[in-house]
């Protein structure tokens, strides 16, 4: 039997990341959570801390979640976990999308800085094409940057085709699960 009290999601010292959060098994608009120095792509590779509880190793956490499943049905859910296997990627809704912004002492605090270059970007993970860039350290190439040992890359300025259910194209921000990628193709530079 359960223990009455608070949920782990209403542990103060979390932020709250409204997400959208695309599956094998459906699409599913809802919360996800970090806590204050993380950023959500931390929190998606490394998980946190909840009420003493580590969370999100290997599922994702989600609460308020509306459920977009591939019968075309739709339902609302109060929590879910997401196995993070299979999961081709989170998108974080724009301010637009959620609501207003996150009241200042909510706002993570600055990460350390590091000098990159955009390289336009395309995904296949069939059934989506996303287009973003990808961020570079001055000193590495490519390669480099989509290689590195975490399960989850970060894309930004990033269109999805075909769009979500629901409607959902275009993100500022999204993590993608690189174990999902059938290919990636970095950009042919722009004609001088």
């Amino acid at each position: 039997m359960r223990r009455p009290g608070k949920r782990w999601y209403d542990d103060s010292s979390l932020i709250k990341v409204p997400v959208i959060v695309c599956a094998t098994s459906g699409t599913y608009a809802g919360n996800t959570y970090h806590i204050g120095d993380q950023r959500l792509l931390d929190a998606l590779n490394a998980g946190f801390v909840a009420k003493a509880l580590r969370m999100g190793k290997e599922f994702m956490p989600l609460t308020e979640v509306e459920a977009f499943l591939p019968t075309g049905k739709r339902s609302a859910i109060p929590c879910i976990y997401v196995r993070k296997s299979n999961i081709y990627f989170v998108g974080e809704k724009k301010a637009s999308q959620s609501g207003p912004a996150a009241p200042p002492e909510t706002r993570r605090g600055a990460h350390l800085v590091r000098k990159k270059t955009q390289a336009g970007t395309e995904i296949h993970m069939p059934p989506y094409l996303l287009q973003g860039n990808v961020h570079i350290d001055i000193w590495e190439e490519f390669l480099d940057t989509i290689d590195r040992d975490l399960r989850f890359m970060p894309l930004t300025d990033v269109k999805v085709r075909p769009a979500l259910p629901g409607g959902a194209s275009a993100f500022e921000f999204v993590a993608v699960n690189k174990d999902l990628i059938a290919y990636i193709a970095e950009a042919a530079a722009p004609p001088q």
